[in-house]
């Protein structure tokens, strides 16, 4: 049922082709990772927000989000490409001149013929997709640091060479910057944020740290202990942002305790103490009560100080919120004050909570979950398998190329146009019925959703359309 001669003969004649895709694909996704900036990204994806490039771009403030749309654009389109030439050259081109004629002459059976094709095709999808699943986690390991933990942002660099430690570790104990003075102010200035800000910064990153930390060990412990009840991985699994929503689910776990108390550099008694001022809520509820006094939405108060304090210093407002640190100048901020008719105290609490808000979204953008990526990369496979399975199919069906280009070619390009065209209107969203892109969910895959089902029903199209293209080729007349 395999012939190597054949098998190695495919290799020879799509080798190029797939060897050109795959680089370009690696490439571009390398890029997409590289360039990857936070503030850049989601300014971007804000700014497209009402226009026919929304639904398109509205994913770019996260690594990931980004990378959603370098696999629903660039990967497929590349895929498409390779797939139609690659099933067009394997069996229709070599029947439409002449050579399948010789192949069949010898003693190799066309069953043979059929399956050792149909193996190369799927064989070097399979591989291209995972050559990239492997290109992306490398990339990202080396330029942001997220895929062994969590990411390596520019101030943990500065901090660290101010204390002469390793990033890695610093990135692991960010208690260890806020006890260096030289290291909190290279860290603030990596940040473009004053000491202040910073420092509140950090004790939200520290935190948050612990939070996972935590978190981890109490889905560990909970997994040991339900491990012979029928509850499913999420009924077990405690998240980061469900401890943070109720720190008490950890007070009766030392071994949460401990995990969480290790990052933030305490003792666990000391640990579970601020665990306890975190259920009293008391920092947030003062929080709350100081913005509900201000006059108007923060949003706009803050762009209205932007814009008088841009005035007062002569600067311009793309400056200042690049740089909000600069709002607090004291002409400044007694212009923004001025302006919104905020206090100047309540004015820089609120410029340091912005600032806060802002370098803890750009700390989430930087994740990198594995699975989530992995999934992408299946999906995507999964969707080209599909499509190349219209290829071949067409490749088995017609004795002419320009004819089974027409339906092998044109039938996934239709579908790949359809799922354009959706994104640029919702009005035309039952269009979605007519395209096999769509059963590549990408938006399901990134908030962990129901992928699962259409994934599966690619996967059986693909496997239908390839064995019929197997019985169709051994029965068909050939013009030999």
């Amino acid at each position: 049922m395999f012939s190597k001669p054949i098998f190695k003969q495919s290799v020879r004649s799509n080798g190029a082709l797939w060897l050109v895709i795959t680089l370009v694909a690696s490439a571009l996704l390398s890029n997409f990772i590289i360039r990857f900036d936070p503030a850049d990204f989601g300014a971007l994806s804000s700014a497209a927000e009402g226009t026919a490039f929304g639904s398109v771009l509205s994913g770019f403030g996260t690594i990931l989000g980004t990378l959603e749309t370098f696999y629903k654009m660039i990967a497929i389109m590349l895929g498409l490409v390779y797939i139609i030439f690659s099933a067009n050259n394997l069996v229709v081109n070599e029947v439409d001149s002449g050579s399948m004629a010789y192949t069949l002459s010898t003693p190799i059976r066309r069953s043979t013929v059929i399956f050792t094709k149909m193996a190369y095709m799927i064989g070097s999808i399979v591989l291209m997709f995972g050559i990239l699943t492997g290109v992306g986690l490398g990339v990202s390991e080396l330029a942001h640091h997220n895929v062994s933990g969590s990411p390596m942002t520019e101030d943990v660099e500065a901090a660290a060479d101010a204390m002469d430690r390793k990033p890695s570790y610093v990135r692991k104990h960010l208690y260890m910057i806020k006890d260096d003075k030289y290291a909190m102010q290279a860290g603030a200035e990596a940040r473009k944020m004053d000491k202040t800000a910073y420092g509140e910064y950090l004790d939200q990153a520290i935190l948050r740290d612990s939070y996972k930390a935590a978190a981890a060990k109490l889905t560990d412990n909970r997994q040991d202990k339900y491990s012979d009840s029928d509850k499913d991985k999420d009924e077990i699994e405690i998240t980061e942002q469900e401890l943070a929503k109720k720190p008490q689910l950890m007070m009766k776990d030392n071994d949460a305790l401990e995990a969480g108390a290790k990052v933030t550099g305490q003792s666990v008694n000391g640990y579970r103490n601020s665990v306890n001022d975190q259920i009293k809520n008391s920092k947030n509820n003062q929080q709350k009560e100081a913005l509900s006094k201000l006059p108007a939405d923060p949003t706009v108060i803050l762009s209205t100080a932007t814009t008088a304090g841009a005035k007062a210093i002569h600067t311009s407002e793309s400056n200042i919120k690049d740089n909000m640190s600069l709002l607090k100048d004291d002409k400044a901020i007694k212009a923004a004050s001025k302006a919104t008719k905020v206090p100047e105290g309540q004015l820089k609490a609120l410029i340091d909570s912005s600032e806060v808000n802002a370098a803890m979204k750009s700390d989430k953008s930087l994740e990198f979950d594995i699975s989530t990526f992995v999934w992408l990369n299946v999906g995507a496979c999964l969707l080209i398998l599909g499509m190349g399975s219209i290829s071949f199919f067409a490749s088995t069906l017609f004795n002419r190329s320009n004819q089974a280009m027409v339906l092998g070619a044109g039938l996934p390009f239709a579908f790949f146009l359809i799922s354009m065209v959706i994104q640029q209107s919702d009005s035309l969203e039952n269009l979605k019925y007519f395209s096999l892109t769509t059963l590549y969910k990408t938006d399901e895959i990134l908030s962990n959703g129901d992928f699962g089902i259409p994934l599966l029903i690619l996967g059986g199209i693909a496997a239908v359309l390839y064995g019929t293209s197997a019985v169709i080729f051994c029965k068909k007349d050939l013009p030999l």
